[in-house]
């Protein structure tokens, strides 16, 4: 044989060889790899984890597709967000909140509807009609839930038996607590002020609890004025706390983390937030903090609660749609969703993930399987504009307990944000 044809022979096969170590080595699924953007809203380490170890989980079932995570703070998120679906193309996957947030997206054609992936997964049998109801606009769905976390009081239970006090069912039990507190020099609730938006939750639920959730609805849709005698009678709930001065709002100095060693040291009973807290009650403290619903005020109106739902949508504009639906299926998976959400302290949605117990001390209450029997929250509820110049209103009204001024400028906010668009 020639040399140049044994040359070429030689050359033949290690070119062979090549071949066949590539193939070995591609993925069998004959898929070309990619990159698939999720945008997601992080606001503390341990939920940087936990979306670092889903993403480990998704790449290792799906090895090719690569998670590349766009994260922004609360504040730069929700400002991206807007900016990202009207892009000619935007992120593949979005965090996103449930509720009137997402059904503007929706009414706005900005996000696909998944009524397909619903069916195909049989995700109608696995999550609560309630929280199904959160995700539907024009009877189509939009989104995957896959956490969602609930609001109560925070009390040190070393305190409450130490005073002979029980935890608190009615608004009369409550406000007997809280004279109970007084009388012994410790502030019967602690609000954070520096950021002011938790104010909000003593809204919502005084109003969830006096005048109940359909009106509270319409009105967080702007078709009932704050001037209203309904939602002056929640106000007037409410200045009867602070004219007792049963409430210390921490105002420029404190926000609502910074406030909750009040209660560790006594200086304070109680304060309303949601089991996020969870991740930030000290160690030390965690097995002294006790949690409790909502008192309820009128015996007849259910105990309708703020349960913030978080979900996964798909934005219209995204570039790979069928690796964004492989992403939500794999999340919608019972056993992802209990990881994660131990991982970022709350709780999965999935009927058959966690026990869903809302509050620990009332097992006989459920994530409900009604519609509509929980509400998101007020700035997840209402009207951008509305959302931001009530709660402004709102944290005023805790140093002015001024109940014309709050529901007259409340009011006149209302008529200003619905006047715009969207």
């Amino acid at each position: 044989m020639p040399l140049l044809d044994k040359r070429a022979s030689v050359l033949s096969h290690i070119l062979t060889l090549v071949i066949l170590l590539a193939n070995m080595l591609l993925p069998k699924t004959g898929v070309a790899q990619e990159t698939l953007d999720i945008g997601l809203l992080i606001a503390n380490k341990s939920q940087r984890s936990a979306y670092h170890q889903l993403a480990v989980q998704f790449e290792k079932a799906y090895p090719n597709i690569t998670i590349n995570y766009i994260v922004q703070d609360d504040k730069h998120y929700k400002h991206a967000i807007d900016t990202w679906l009207q892009q000619e193309t935007g992120p593949d996957v979005l965090y996103w909140q449930a509720g009137n947030r997402l059904k503007k997206m929706a009414a706005s054609n900005l996000i696909e509807p998944l009524d397909t992936l619903w069916l195909e997964q049989r995700w109608g049998e696995d999550f609560p009609l309630d929280i199904q109801h959160t995700l539907r606009y024009n009877q189509r769905i939009y989104a995957l839930p896959y956490a969602f976390y609930q609001w109560g009081i925070y009390y040190k239970k070393s305190l409450f038996s130490s005073l002979n006090l029980s935890v608190p069912e009615t608004w009369d039990a409550f406000l007997e607590v809280c004279a109970a507190l007084k009388q012994k020099g410790i502030n019967p609730i602690v609000i954070g002020g520096k950021d002011s938006w938790s104010v909000a939750a003593w809204f919502d639920y005084l109003n969830l609890r006096i005048n109940g959730l359909d009106f509270h609805q319409q009105l967080m849709n702007g078709a009932i004025p704050y001037t209203d005698k309904r939602v002056v009678q929640v106000f007037n709930t409410w200045k009867k706390l602070i004219d007792l001065k049963y409430v210390v709002f921490t105002v420029d100095n404190k926000n609502w983390q910074e406030a909750l060693p009040y209660i560790y040291h006594d200086i304070a009973g109680m304060t309303l937030l949601g089991t996020f807290a969870k991740h930030h009650i000290s160690n030390l403290r965690s097995d002294d903090i006790g949690f409790f619903r909502f008192p309820q005020l009128k015996s007849h109106m259910p105990l309708y609660e703020e349960t913030p739902i978080e979900v996964f949508m798909i934005p219209k504009n995204a570039q790979h749609k069928e690796s964004a639906r492989l992403f939500l299926t794999f999340v919608g998976q019972h056993k992802v969703q209990t990881k994660l959400n131990l991982a970022l302290g709350y709780d999965s949605p999935y009927l058959y993930a966690t026990a869903h117990r809302l509050y620990p001390v009332d097992s006989s209450a459920p994530v409900g399987q009604r519609h509509g029997v929980i509400a998101q929250y007020f700035d997840r509820d209402t009207h951008k504009a509305m959302s931001l110049k009530g709660i402004e209103i709102m944290a005023e009204f805790l140093t002015t307990a001024d109940v014309s001024r709050a529901t007259s400028e409340l009011e006149k906010a209302r008529l200003r944000a619905f006047s715009q668009a969207p």
